[in-house]
């Protein structure tokens, strides 16, 4: 296997997407640094990556909505490192109208999926402008892409993510650093298990769902064929298209498809 200069850095590395592009990148001969709260998850898999792939593996404990906190974590890892690619994956959701939703809650996702985002972002800027190489890989959604009802926070998260990236993408050509956005559609993850939920979710419809590892291999294209955007699935481009191309149409569809929950 050859090895690759450089690391990557993973956030939301210790189960689901993350942890797939984790063991992706290792098994393409990247030293990964990982990021999540759970250290002992995290180590568990530090122990695995650098027995199946002989790859070396930082572990940096931390949580994303403390944006301080993780800037700094990020900066004294990987001071005086080269880093090949920042994938910036870390989320959380909430579920339910957005008048039954605390506002204790949406601050979460906010300083979660965006704030930490961007924070995460922000320390690894002033490192690839310097290198003069390097990506950033965001990770977003579909629902980011066009949203859908009782996942307001999350989607205005996912869709800043898009502004975001646009953006620094432009800001940060000049020193040959590439931005790139990765959006899935629903992926069988302990996302939704984790996630908090302002009312009883109501029956979901057959929806098409991604594996962590599709995902996982899109946001790896991404960052070596330094693309602008990769939508994940092709049930997730028609939704996307559909979304954007004729949003009255789909306004109609999700109104009269999406399951209202029981607010009662």
């Amino acid at each position: 296997m050859k090895r690759h200069e450089g690391l990557v850095l993973i956030t939301g590395a210790s189960e689901g997407i993350g942890r797939a592009t984790a063991e992706r990148f290792a098994s393409e001969g990247y030293d990964v640094a990982l990021l999540a709260r759970n250290a002992q998850r995290l180590e568990e898999l530090r122990e695995t990556l650098e027995r199946q792939h002989g790859v070396s593996c930082l572990v940096i404990p931390a949580d994303v909505a403390d944006s301080a906190a993780t800037m700094q974590r990020i900066g004294d890892a990987l001071d005086g490192r080269t880093l090949a690619a920042a994938v910036v994956n870390a989320g959380i959701g909430l579920y339910g109208p957005y008048s039954h939703s605390r506002w204790e809650d949406i601050l979460r996702v906010i300083r979660t999926n965006l704030e930490g985002a961007m924070a995460s972002s922000r320390a690894v800027v002033p490192i690839l402008q310097k290198q003069g190489s390097g990506s950033i890989i965001l990770v977003s959604s579909t629902i980011g892409k066009r949203a859908v009802p009782y996942n307001a926070a999350y989607c205005a998260t996912k869709q800043g993510l898009l502004g975001f990236a646009d953006a620094l993408r432009l800001e940060l050509r000049p020193f040959g650093v590439h931005v790139g956005v990765v959006s899935p559609a629903r992926t069988e993850t302990p996302f939704f298990d984790r996630m908090t939920y302002a009312v009883p979710q109501s029956a979901r419809r057959n929806v098409p769902t991604n594996s962590p590892d599709l995902v996982a291999r899109a946001i790896f294209r991404c960052m070596r064929h330094r693309q602008r955007e990769v939508v994940v699935s092709f049930p997730g481009k028609v939704f996307a298209f559909v979304g954007y191309h004729f949003p009255r149409l789909s306004d109609f569809l999700l109104y009269y498809n999406v399951p209202r929950p029981d607010t009662q």
